[in-house]
């Protein structure tokens, strides 16, 4: 018994027939008959007097233009029918050079958000500075902190640093700045706020951005720092001299002027108990809230305009307050008149520690305001 095998070849983009493509055919691995190709129909048919029922039979399909198409079947009867349907190769050209260009897109995507994150693991700025510090009460001490990069061989990187501290009593010559540095960090330790013993005090560092994308700005990479404090027993005592005189420019307007002349670091701020009293630090209001730590200079103004009263004295006050519970106090005396005013002032003082069991004598008026 012999068999019969027949069929079609079409493009498979379009079902047209391809003329003239070359069918080769074997069984069990032996080519059988010879080459033979598609007419113009696509049609092809092949007949062979052998009996090859239960035999593996295997096409191979080849045309110029056209992928090479191979398929495998078991003979089970006498004629077998078989359509074949090609793809075009420039097709599949384009095929694959767009799932090239997306296998390139995927690994440039890549190699950049590599690229990316070893730069801000890169920039990540890290801090060396002595941790374990042994200070004393209302005292001052300066360390250095020098900020660098995280890898110095990565050039192209710099770390946009941040220093941040909710601290007052801890102070940095300089908060922010741009690739690697040192910044000098001024930690006090006023007794209002530290007590003899073991502390940890914390400030933060912080990457805020890279130099080479100026277009973000982002603060991440926070990173906490802590330095050891050992405070001792040890008490210095601040004591601020206070001195109050005019200005020559205004006559409303006067110098108030502190200088500590005892020991350690003063820790200071002012405030005024009424609203014609008016602290300035320059050509600002001064910031009650907000203390100092150095010998200084703030000026008050009387502003008459929020004294309601004529021929009459209205007294207010200037508290300054420091370590140790010192306190000075400037009573200030204003008699407001049709055409003209008088000013006067006291300072009284005192120091809490040596206080007791002395008498605090009330200001006493001054002679202005008489006719």
């Amino acid at each position: 018994m012999g068999v019969k095998i027949s069929g079609t070849v079409l493009n498979s983009e379009n079902n047209e027939p391809i003329a003239l493509a070359k069918i080769r055919l074997e069984v069990q691995d032996k080519e059988i008959g010879t080459l033979f190709f598609t007419d113009e129909h696509g049609y092809y048919e092949f007949k062979s007097d052998q009996d090859n029922v239960g035999q593996t039979l295997i096409y191979t399909i080849e045309k110029d233009g056209f992928e090479e198409k191979t398929f495998s079947t078991v003979i089970d009867k006498a004629e077998i029918q078989k359509k074949f349907l090609l793809r075009e190769t420039e097709a599949l050209k384009e095929k694959f050079a767009l799932l090239r260009g997306f296998v390139y897109g995927i690994i440039i995507v890549g190699a950049i958000f590599a690229i990316l994150i070893a730069g801000l693991i890169g920039s990540t700025p890290v801090a060396e500075y002595e941790k374990n510090i042994t200070v004393g009460l209302n005292d001052k001490i300066s360390i250095n902190v020098t900020i660098d990069k995280k890898w110095d061989w990565m050039p192209f990187v710099n770390p946009n640093w941040e220093l941040q501290s909710e601290e007052q009593w801890m102070q940095f010559d300089r908060s922010e700045g741009q690739e690697s540095g040192t910044v000098q960090v001024t930690l006090l330790t006023p007794d209002f706020q530290f007590s003899p013993g073991k502390r940890e005090v914390t400030f933060s560092l912080i990457n805020t951005k890279l130099d080479f994308i100026d277009f973000v700005d982002l603060k991440f990479f926070a990173d906490v720092m802590a330095i050891n404090l050992n405070v001792e027993e040890e008490k210095k005592r601040p004591k601020l001299d206070i001195k109050v005189e005019p200005t020559f420019e205004d006559p409303q307007k006067f110098r108030i002027s502190m200088k500590n002349v005892g020991d350690g670091a003063p820790w200071w701020t002012l405030r005024s108990d009424k609203n014609w009293i008016e602290l300035w630090n320059g050509s600002e209001r001064y910031d009650s809230n907000k203390r100092r730590f150095d010998d200084g200079e703030v000026y008050f103004k009387i502003n008459m305009s929020n004294i309601e009263e004529e021929n009459r004295i209205v007294e207010g006050s200037i508290t300054l307050g420091y370590n140790n519970d010192g306190k000075d106090v400037i009573h200030i005396f204003v008699c407001k008149k049709a055409s003209s005013f008088e000013i006067n002032s006291t300072i009284e003082s005192w120091y809490l520690p040596d206080y007791y069991g002395e008498t605090v004598m009330e200001p006493s008026i001054p002679n202005i305001c008489s006719a």
